[in-house]
């Protein structure tokens, strides 16, 4: 999933630059997963893996180009899960009024 949400903030960022838009600082990438995280931000670790798909690779080359920074996010204040993963009606809420849509 990294890798796509990887794709629409390039594309955004190509965008923008044609926008005229200042691209110079990298766009931020949140996360719930930490081992994908820190396969994307610390290329040693590929080592001790059997495999590594080819999209940490394209995350990883545009981390370490400085357009793209991965960060972690927990997942009780990830309101991305509310369109991921079945919810409790409280997380529901949470999230709901967290993306600002009241009801």
């Amino acid at each position: 999933m990294a890798s796509k949400v990887g794709c629409e903030i390039m594309w955004m960022r190509y965008l923008f630059q044609e926008l005229g838009y200042d691209i110079s600082h990298p766009s931020p990438l949140l996360g719930d997963n930490k081992s994908a995280i820190q396969v994307a931000k610390h290329p040693e670790h590929q080592s001790t893996m059997k495999h590594v798909h080819w999209a940490y690779h394209w995350i990883r080359d545009h981390v370490g180009r400085g357009e793209i920074t991965v960060s972690h996010v927990p997942g009780d204040d990830n309101p991305a899960d509310i369109f991921t993963k079945p919810l409790g009606r409280l997380k529901f809420s949470k999230f709901r009024a967290m993306l600002g849509l009241h009801g």
